[in-house]
């Protein structure tokens, strides 16, 4: 749908000289194959960056994603451009201001997707209570998270960190990742005990090996060396513990 509304729109608005020297019809052919190609690449970049680094280098994945794209896609928009027939009313933009086009939009979207991924995040849903109809039942002693995962021995249970629309469970066998929600990972704990310390990460209380501080920015650090940042309105949970 975009994709469809992307094309609609700039084969109506004919940027870069296109108006001039295509009509509609043209500009409606000529814009599908390379916006599908321009998103198609940008979505490879993307995916092979966020996969990459951890997600609390969103900053830095952010940042190399848009350098990769600015220095992929400027250059085919650049031989888009060069094959528009000249005119004297119209100057075309330089590969320079392509490239820092491409940067700027890219750091935006990046932006867009995580503050709609944040406003749409649940809270977490809290556990359901035991039945009094099935007292027989125990919880089982491995929890339901990481029953979920394909391993036989998955380990103790240490963090959960969001990464788009999975969840890494990390443990001492390894990381993992699952497609599920945040809240419903973070249900799925017990009996481990943990908390929410910040909108994307969630940790175990027995993984925990120490608090520090980066400037104003507070970090955990995790069984494997593992650092997770603390967001300001969780800070109290790091008081309640004498962490902090």
């Amino acid at each position: 749908m975009f994709w469809a509304g992307l094309i609609l729109f700039v084969a109506m608005t004919g940027p870069f000289g296109t108006y001039a020297a295509y009509s509609f019809g043209q500009r409606l052919l000529a814009v599908a194959p390379l916006l599908a190609a321009f998103m198609l690449v940008g979505v490879v970049i993307r995916a092979l960056v966020f996969s990459t680094l951890p997600p609390w280098r969103f900053r830095w994945a952010s940042a190399l994603n848009a350098g990769l794209a600015s220095l992929i896609i400027a250059p085919m928009l650049d031989h888009f451009l060069h094959q528009i027939p000249p005119t004297d009313t119209v100057s075309y933009p330089g590969l320079g201001e392509l490239m820092l086009l491409v940067f700027s939009l890219s750091l935006g979207l990046s932006s867009l997707r995580r503050t709609v991924a944040s406003d749409f995040d649940p809270p977490p849903a809290a556990p359901e209570p035991a039945t009094a109809t099935e007292p027989e039942l125990e919880a089982p002693r491995l929890p339901r998270l990481l029953q979920r995962l394909e391993m036989d021995a998955p380990g103790a249970l240490w963090s959960i960190s969001v990464r788009d629309h999975y969840v890494d469970v990390q443990s001492n066998s390894g990381i993992t990742s699952l497609l599920m929600r945040f809240s419903d990972a973070m249900a799925e704990t017990a009996p481990v005990e943990g908390a929410q310390i910040h909108r994307s990460h969630w940790v175990a209380w027995e993984a925990v090996q120490g608090v520090e501080r980066d400037g104003a920015k507070l970090f955990m650090v995790l069984e494997g060396g593992n650092r997770l940042p603390v967001s300001k309105n969780h800070r109290e949970k790091l008081v309640a513990r004498g962490l902090l």
